[in-house]
């Protein structure tokens, strides 16, 4: 089969979103598709399903509805933590009949998109947080407990941070702070003690303590300290994982690579700042690289090695070109 006429498609799924896109195995970007939450920790198996196979569907230019199959499609990369493989057959099998689907937790994708080539280590922010670090062949992980034993520096950390904040200022136990009357405005209640009832609603979930960063910044954007410090707070936490990984990688004084990712650096100049910050004392030898491209981009690059295409620099930069130009036509 023609490299344009084989078709690899990438997945980057999770607690909050999911981003598909396929590509002909030249390098060519066909389309790209979006989704809901697919974590089965957090969903209904219904509800993933229904969230994946729309966004795979959509990258291939069809209606999640459409039954016809897509015979080209030789691979599916699916990073997405809480998304067994059973669930991952259901959704896809009919629509993509001769793919090899492998699924995997976002560790490596996360890695491989801001990394795409080499050693190094990557500190992930979403709505949970994690690193992953690569070194001499020794692959490690850290952070990625929840929201129960960890995230820290994660957006849900992030918005259950800033939450305290206005509990400790209602009761005068903590400053006052201007995400007092942004959280009135936003959650619409009237007064501090209204919170409870919607911090303790059922309705509330992960995703939208997590969807609080937003306002967390706009706070910080504003000269609020307690907003400021909450994001810096988030940044030395990041670096803390990428530390932890360094010295259990075994890098030692050499030169290594960490990058910082996800939706919560990319709208926080502070958390990148202090991020920065204390990774230059925790790893002095560090150098900070941005992240090249975002995890699906990664997850395709695994969707390559997965369907034992060659990988190349230039069919990656082709990738990352045409994901632009289709962001701009947008």
């Amino acid at each position: 089969m023609a490299a344009e006429d084989t078709l690899i498609i990438g997945v980057d799924s999770g607690g909050t979103k999911t981003i598909a896109g396929t590509v002909t195995l030249g390098g060519r970007l066909v389309g790209m598709g979006y989704g809901g939450a697919t974590n089965t920790h957090f969903v209904s198996d219904q509800d993933a399903i229904a969230s994946m196979r729309g966004a795979v569907a959509a990258s291939l230019g069809r209606s999640a509805k459409d039954p016809s199959p897509e015979p080209a499609v030789k691979a599916i990369y699916i990073s997405a933590p809480g998304f067994p493989d059973a669930v991952a057959e259901m959704a896809l099998r009919d629509l993509c009949p001769n793919a090899v689907i492998k699924v995997e937790g976002d560790a490596p994708a996360a890695f491989r998109g801001a990394l795409p080539y080499g050693d190094g280590i990557v500190s992930l922010s979403g709505t949970g947080s994690f690193a992953a670090g690569l070194w001499k062949g020794k692959w490690l992980t850290n952070g990625g407990w929840g929201p129960l034993l960890g995230d820290e520096g994660s957006g849900y950390w992030i918005g259950l941070e800033a939450l305290k904040a206005v509990a400790l200022a209602a009761d005068g136990r903590g400053p006052r702070t201007s995400l007092q009357g942004i959280f009135r405005r936003a959650l619409h209640y009237s007064f501090d003690a209204e919170l409870r009832v919607f911090v303790y609603s059922r309705y509330v979930n992960r995703q939208r303590i997590s969807a609080l960063t937003t306002l967390v910044a706009q706070a910080a954007r504003d000269g609020d300290q307690i907003a400021q410090d909450i994001l810096r707070r988030a940044g030395i936490e990041l670096a803390r994982l990428a530390a932890n990984l360094s010295e259990r990688l075994g890098v030692g004084s050499e030169p290594v690579n960490i990058s910082l990712v996800g939706g919560v650096p990319l709208c926080n100049p502070l958390v990148v700042e202090a991020f920065q910050d204390a990774l230059s004392r925790m790893v002095p030898q560090a150098r900070y690289v941005s992240p090249q491209y975002e995890p699906w981009i990664g997850a395709i690059i695994l969707g390559y090695e997965l369907a034992q295409a060659e990988v190349t620099p230039e069919r990656v930069q082709a990738i990352g070109e045409n994901a632009a130009a289709m962001w701009e036509a947008q």
